[in-house]
């Protein structure tokens, strides 16, 4: 006899409010391949001097250029599947590569630990600099699968690096900046760490990350601190001449 009682796989997604996750303005990613950038707004400042495209758009699987960073969209992009199965099998490649951290997709794959999941990719695709089609397939050949879990890239405690912004953020501005700053630095310090262990850019150090990302949070308000700090420094050494 079968259960009148079990309710068959939603494809209509349960909303969960995301945690987000951007990259700083100033980042620079690794050097892409693109054919086309001509749907898409760019800069000279964003091609290497071999013409490698570095800027934070996101190119596709042709070469294209075509969007910009991914936001809080764990949401939107697993309800874009055009069925359970489809979403299930997208979302066991990323069981496969160790983003569910122990656990397992679930039988509708928009539980809260699937959109985690959905929204670490994206924040994986978006410091690779690529869409997240093209993101998954070079998760499975770059982190390896659970299997190898062992070998995953160790990066700083986040309350180590939460402690150094916020003392940081103290000594420049002479106060604390808010807990979506300070999640943002984490974040994006450990995806430099992981994106250096991967063969990319060296990551700088911890504080000097830090005063980057203060100054980048209130540019205003650290460049008036310093000339005000400067001044106090000229009146002092003049009034030690007088």
């Amino acid at each position: 006899m079968s259960d009148t009682n079990v309710t068959p796989p939603s494809d209509t997604p349960p909303y969960i409010a995301p945690s987000g996750n951007t990259l700083l303005p100033t980042q620079k990613l690794q050097p892409r391949t693109v054919v086309n950038a001509t749907g898409f707004k760019t800069t000279p400042g964003d091609f290497d001097a071999q013409g490698g495209y570095i800027g934070q758009g996101l190119v596709d699987k042709d070469g294209n250029i075509v969007r910009g960073q991914y936001g809080n969209e764990a949401y939107a992009q697993l309800a874009q599947f055009k069925s359970v199965a489809e979403r299930k099998n997208f979302l066991n490649r990323l069981y496969q590569v160790g983003l569910y951290q122990g656990g397992k997709p679930t039988a509708s794959g928009f539980s809260s630990r699937d959109q985690a999941a959905m929204q670490d990719a994206l924040d994986w695709a978006n410091w690779r600099g690529y869409t997240i089609d093209v993101a998954a397939t070079m998760m499975a050949t770059e982190l390896g699968t659970v299997a190898n879990a062992g070998n995953r890239v160790r990066t700083t405690a986040k309350e180590d690096l939460r402690s150094v912004f916020k003392q940081t953020a103290s000594s420049i501005l002479g106060r604390t900046l808010s807990d979506s700053e300070v999640e943002k630095f984490v974040k994006s310090y450990n995806q430099k760490e992981v994106s250096e262990a991967m063969g990319g850019a060296t990551a700088p150090s911890v504080s000097v990350a830090a005063e980057q990302a203060v100054t980048a949070a209130a540019p205003d308000e650290a460049a008036a601190i310093g000339a005000s700090r400067l001044m106090d420094l000229f009146d002092q050494k003049i009034k030690g001449l007088g």
